[in-house]
């Protein structure tokens, strides 16, 4: 079974490469557990995987990954590539990789910015067949072929994988899932689940969802970690709270009644307990935390010092509401 504490992960994005720098030595200094960094072609990210090369020479211990990297299109990535370069981080950071696939969102923006490349965007029941056919290859891949495969993405015929990554059979494997079809590739393929900017109770409903559907696939659902993707708004005060809930609100365009602010851990450290605590209570094993003042770190450090001592603590040590 599982751990019964949360752990503690921080996404990361934007391309300047001295403040992600000093972030993610932060991160790791203040005891957080994983630390992200974004894979995909908009204009405010670098590539992502030559940031996770960085990411592992630049940390020790926490696990790392893609927040998600795709593999629903042969550009973006082939199964053979994306294995090998999984491989790679998994090697430069001692084995602490964690593979994390995205099916992509169904709305209008990111359609149009791969399409701007000249790059397929699939409808959504192709992107799950595609994502599926990418874990089989890339598990298969990972063990040292020679593989033999029909498929979507092509033939392999006899192609060989190696060097094996350092963790066996292989990196844990994390499937990004909101919708039906995608919950049900990730009671099949994966080792965790990732969902994002859910409330509590939409993400206690979706895990109740995949619960049958692993009970389905005959595998023990005690044994899948579960992770929620929110933002972090975090106030020294009830006061300092709202004013930095109103800055959060202004930097996105949106006013308090948004959905995006009902998932936010937001308030003085107690409220953002309380709120992460509801998470827990829904189901999630882990929790990405994005913080509203990044590349700042003062959020980040006051989480460490003020909420994740009390998130840490075994339930059995933990006070009574």
């Amino acid at each position: 079974m599982l751990s019964t504490v949360l752990t503690l992960g921080v996404q990361t994005w934007g391309t300047d490469i001295a403040a992600l720098r000093r972030y993610w030595e932060a991160a790791e200094a203040l005891g957080f557990d994983r630390v992200v960094y974004g894979d995909g072609l908009w204009p405010w990210t670098h590539d992502g995987w030559t940031m996770l090369g960085a990411l592992a020479a630049q940390t020790r211990r926490v696990r790392i990954g893609p927040a998600v990297t795709y593999a629903v299109d042969p550009s973006s990535h082939h199964p053979s590539w994306l294995a090998k370069r999984a491989t790679t981080v998994d090697h430069l950071s001692n084995g602490r990789l964690d593979l994390r696939l995205g099916i992509g969102a169904d709305d209008d923006a990111t359609r149009d910015v791969w399409q701007s490349h000249g790059i397929a965007y699939p409808p959504r029941a192709e992107r799950v067949a595609r994502l599926a056919e990418a874990v089989d290859v890339i598990r298969a891949l990972w063990q040292g072929g020679p593989v033999h495969h029909r498929g979507r993405f092509g033939d392999l015929t006899g192609a060989l994988g190696g060097p094996p990554p350092v963790q066996r059979p292989g990196p844990p494997v994390w499937i990004a899932a909101m919708s039906e079809s995608a919950l049900a590739l990730v009671a099949r393929r994966a080792d965790g689940w990732e969902a994002s900017y859910l409330s509590p109770g939409d993400f206690a409903a979706r895990w109740q969802r995949l619960r049958r559907l692993l009970a389905a696939e005959h595998r023990d659902a005690g044994r899948i970690r579960r992770s929620i993707e929110v933002d972090v708004v975090l106030g020294r005060s009830r006061d300092d709270a709202t004013l930095e809930l109103d800055r959060f609100c202004a930097a996105r365009g949106i006013d308090r009644h948004h959905p995006l602010v009902a998932t936010a851990l937001a308030g003085d450290a107690a409220a953002v307990e309380e709120a992460a605590r509801a998470y827990e209570a829904a189901g999630a094993t882990d929790l990405l935390l994005g913080f509203a003042d990044f590349p700042a770190t003062g959020m980040l450090e006051a989480f460490a010092a003020t909420v994740a001592p009390a998130l840490r603590a075994p339930r059995t040590e933990r006070a009574p509401r």
